[in-house]
């Protein structure tokens, strides 16, 4: 089957030449195992991206677990991303990476942030002596009417390419509610919060009991959703919660003031 699969993209790439999720060129056919969805420009700027350094523990972004206040006090046990996302510069390659993402369905850039995440997460995994029987993956659902307008829920899409990667099973056991919602980038951190409290729920019959959980989403700001679902996730039995993201919003970089974590997952301040 996954032969089989290989070829079948093979083909597709050849009758619909892939392009670079940085700056939209053409991909070379043979860098693109090495580069997976970025051009042999645009992958050294994203690796160089990863390395920023975080402003708490001082570790390369991709390597650091520090979360944001608000998500450490709702659960999460770590909070682990690739890059850092810089507001209005629609130039550096990781936010032209997130606004792909949100906006096609790239299933190449998709397969790619799952290799980025899996070779992040697999010893960690392996350490934590994780199976498919005590782990899952999930995600942070999109509004129906943005996927119908876009045509993709980029952390899904993300989330099911990586439960592929670590052969941890997907679950879909989050779900929008009908509330009414405005769109969180235009709330203030105070607005969106309240935007999101009833926004989201754990569909009947999940079982999460005593799981670890791995929780994706493409980009974490103030951490509202992410603080929202962590809570839903907890009150349905999950015992350790990992958020998962493509970027932090750049203002997590250096909080004002460095909430230190007395949990063994972060790395204190040196």
């Amino acid at each position: 089957m996954a032969e089989r699969n290989g070829i079948l993209t093979r083909l597709i790439d050849l009758f619909f030449p892939p392009r670079c999720a940085g700056c939209g060129e053409l991909l070379d056919f043979s860098t693109m195992g090495r580069n997976g969805a970025l051009c042999n420009v645009c992958k050294p700027t994203w690796d160089h991206e990863k390395e920023d350094v975080c402003g708490r523990c001082f570790q390369s972004v991709h390597t650091c677990s520090c979360t944001t206040e608000m998500i450490e006090q709702a659960g999460c046990t770590a909070f682990y991303k690739l890059v850092y996302y810089r507001h209005g510069d629609r130039s550096i390659v990781q936010n032209k990476v997130i606004y792909r993402i949100k906006n096609q369905r790239d299933r190449r850039t998709h397969r790619f942030l799952a290799q980025e995440f899996a070779a992040l997460l697999d010893e960690k995994i392996k350490d934590w002596n994780l199976s498919d029987e005590n782990a899952v993956i999930t995600y942070i659902p999109r509004r129906r009417s943005v996927i119908l307008e876009c045509g993709t829920d980029q952390a899904q899409e993300i989330a099911r390419a990586l439960s592929k990667r670590l052969h941890i099973p997907l679950s879909h056991c989050i779900y929008r509610t009908h509330t009414k919602q405005m769109e969180q980038k235009t709330l203030t951190p105070q607005g969106r919060w309240k935007n999101v409290k009833a926004a989201f729920a754990i569909r009947r019959g999940a079982v999460l009991k005593g799981k670890t959980v791995f929780l994706i989403d493409d980009i974490v700001t103030t951490g509202a959703s992410m603080t929202a679902c962590i809570k839903k996730l907890k009150r349905a039995g999950a015992s350790k919660i990992y958020c998962v993201a493509v970027a932090s919003d750049e203002s997590n970089q250096y909080p004002s003031v460095p909430q230190l974590s007395k949990r063994t997952d972060f790395v204190p301040l040196r």
